[in-house]
Order: structure tokens, then C-alpha cells, then sequence
């Protein structure tokens, strides 16, 4: 079974054992990404993964090359 995202899901619209638990705020939107427990991911896959996590969260291949001290030569 593939990996499904589901993005801009409202804190409310979660299912309330899931709301406690991770203390969701009824207005916030949140992405929640669902995959089985002994799925067998190529590391493609898991690069892919990686990259859109990091992109979520501002990285841009200026910053990659400004932590690596060296240009890159591929793109997010």
C-alpha cells in the first residue's frame, strides 16, 4: 500500500483520539501522511519524502549550499 498524504486538514476534522493526543487547535491546518508500518520503500522513495518534508519547511537549494559550503547539482 503506497503512502497517502493529506494536506490542510483542519485540527477539528481529525479523529479525537488524534486531536488529544497531539493537542491539535480546532483552526490550525495540519498535513497528515499515512503508510503501513512494514511498508518497503525504495530509497528514492524515502529521498522524495525527505526533500518534500524539507521544502515544507523553507528549505531552498541556496540554504543546502550555503550548510554545505558548496554548490549543488540538483535541485530540491
Amino acid at each position: 500500500m503506497p503512502t497517502t498524504v493529506i494536506d490542510n486538514i483542519k485540527g477539528r476534522e481529525l479523529p479525537v483520539d488524534w486531536q488529544r493526543k497531539m493537542k491539535a487547535i480546532p483552526e490550525e491546518s495540519y498535513s497528515v501522511t499515512i503508510r503501513p508500518q512494514k511498508e518497503e520503500r525504495s530509497l528514492e522513495e524515502i529521498m522524495e519524502d525527505i526533500s518534500r518534508e524539507a521544502k515544507a519547511r523553507g528549505m531552498t537549494p541556496e540554504i543546502l549550499e550555503d550548510i554545505l559550503g558548496e554548490p549543488i547539482k540538483h535541485i530540491l
